[in-house]
């Protein structure tokens, strides 16, 4: 294995994004959209927060954080309430209902990843294993990167 970062950067890549989009088709939720279960995942890891730190947090735009909002409200995933330390703002939080969806997509999920992972070496999951830790502190750089990047210029709007 080479020492390159690029190459690194390059070899991982295409693997992580594989992996999220095997566990997404194979738990399609059709009560909300990715850009939803984004929103609703930042919400359930970080807890009640107001709109604008979640279009902060998603790198988007306030309208497209409102619409978001709006569609995952309509499907009782969320609640608004205004912000008791300032009535122009709103705070936003996840619902009973929006809990209890995504810890069963995550259950899911864990299931699925715990099927294949049996269908491996043991060698392969150990090795799986001893990545965990780099794998989750790579994801915390990155989303650090994100907010970095987010609170020193207005992103553009994505629903990737």
């Amino acid at each position: 294995m080479s020492d390159s970062v690029p190459e690194l950067a390059a070899s991982l890549r295409p693997s992580v994004t594989r992996l999220y989009l095997s566990l997404r088709r194979r738990t399609p939720i059709a009560e909300y959209s990715a850009a939803q279960a984004s929103a609703l995942s930042v919400l359930a890891s970080d807890g009640p927060m107001r709109m604008g730190e979640l279009a902060d947090r998603e790198s988007i735009r306030m309208p497209t954080a409102t619409a978001l909002v709006d569609g995952l409200t309509k499907t009782g995933l969320v609640e608004r309430r205004p912000d008791p330390q300032d009535r122009r703002a709103v705070i936003v939080s996840l619902t009973d209902y929006g809990q209890q969806l995504l810890d069963r997509v995550r259950g899911e999920r864990d299931v699925i990843l715990t099927t294949a992972l049996n269908e491996l070496s043991a060698a392969d999951r150990a090795a799986l294993a001893a990545a965990a830790p780099a794998l989750d502190a790579l994801r915390n750089q990155l989303e650090r990167q994100q907010l970095d990047a987010g609170s020193a210029h207005d992103a553009p709007a994505s629903t990737d």
